[in-house]
């Protein structure tokens, strides 16, 4: 991809859209209907008898024991030290205040830390890193459409893996002459919150369409935002263009999509699973974006990459299924960034202080 597009370095105020003149207005008006998604509130866990998350609460509140008292914190370093790798952060989000573990008192039965295996630990930690939330902000996602958009062909279908409260999912399917755009999320919460603030979507684009001067016809040309063209038929089939589904990502088909995007940066310890996923899948030619992690695979070939500071504040890397997978060597084995464990440690230490000065 030659000749990059200066990239926005910062978001703009956008001023509120006064009325639907033209499309152009119609755009505008839904691409700021979708923002400030990572300002949602994330609500606890459920503590109840047969919750999906209950192992992963008995493990937590295990782990916020020994950060709550002082006296067993060393126990606890050693615990994570052989495992800091797989832990987004510093100390893992959940044990933080605004993580998602509930306040009230374990149930009957939870163990202590002594009394959890270390691959208990490990698989913990690494869905710890599954649950925390982030999104592109919407000048850092303008950034990554314009990078994309000479790769992006009419038709062919979006799949947005991890796709939270579908920000990307939405805004593509506006951006591009997308087929169909489909967000996979785990957590039931977001879920229901992408379709939620969906419904808002359409009900928007029906108002903005209905009040447009000159009805949108179906067959009525139609300039999209970055750059591409469509029909009046892009706006008004909308709602059959996008879809979210509750499913874990590893569950799901991916075969006919031909953009997957992850914003993987809180996926680390899963991108070799996922990598080998999406080259038994998905066909020859179509593409792969990720954030912050490669696809370490021999199947994907790498069409770009943007360090962090220039597409986002981290970086982003865009590949391309490549080769029949039989015929292809098998993937060399990745190992996630380890910290430095005395770097490590003395960060710990430095947020167990932070802790102990808010308390």
């Amino acid at each position: 991809m030659q000749n990059a597009p200066a990239f926005r370095t910062h978001e703009t105020a956008a001023l509120p859209v006064a009325g639907f003149r033209h499309p152009a207005d119609l755009f505008e008006a839904l691409f700021q209907s979708i923002q400030g998604g990572e300002k949602h509130v994330r609500p606890p866990l459920e503590l109840t008898p047969g919750s999906p998350f209950l192992p992963f609460i008995e493990i937590g509140y295990a782990l916020r024991a020994c950060v709550e008292d002082k006296s067993r914190r060393d126990y606890l370093l050693q615990r994570l030290l052989p495992h800091r790798g797989a832990i987004i952060g510093t100390l893992p989000a959940s044990l933080l205040p605004h993580g998602m573990l509930p306040r009230a008192a374990p149930l009957p039965g939870f163990r202590p830390l002594e009394q959890i295996s270390d691959a208990e630990l490990r698989a913990w930690l690494v869905e710890d890193g599954g649950l925390i939330y982030g999104e592109l902000q919407r000048f850092e996602l303008e950034n990554y459409f314009d990078a994309i958009a000479t790769l992006i062909r009419p038709g062919g279908v979006m799949v947005d893996l991890g796709s939270g409260l579908g920000k990307v999912v939405m805004s593509a399917a506006l951006a591009f002459p997308f087929q169909r755009c489909i967000g996979v999320e785990l957590m039931g919460y977001r879920h229901a919150l992408a379709v939620r603030r969906l419904d808002a979507l359409l009900a928007l684009a029906r108002h903005g369409l209905a009040a447009l001067p000159t009805p949108l016809a179906p067959d009525t040309p139609l300039q999209l935002p970055f750059g591409g063209e469509a029909s009046g038929r892009h706006l008004l089939d909308l709602a059959s263009r996008i879809a979210f589904i509750e499913a874990d990502l590893f569950k799901v088909d991916v075969r006919g999509a031909s953009l997957v995007f992850m914003y993987s940066t809180c996926f680390g310890p899963l991108m070799d699973a996922i990598a080998g996923k999406l080259a038994r899948e998905m066909q020859e030619g179509a593409l792969v974006s990720t954030t912050t992690y490669p696809l370490n695979h021999p199947a994907f070939k790498l069409l770009c990459q943007f360090p962090a500071g220039t597409v986002a504040w981290t970086s982003v890397m865009l590949y391309q299924r490549t080769g029949a997978l039989q015929a292809l060597s098998p993937a060399e084995p990745s190992v996630s960034y380890e910290p430095d464990p005395v770097e490590w440690e003395e960060r710990v230490r430095q947020q167990f202080a932070a802790l102990d000065s808010n308390a």
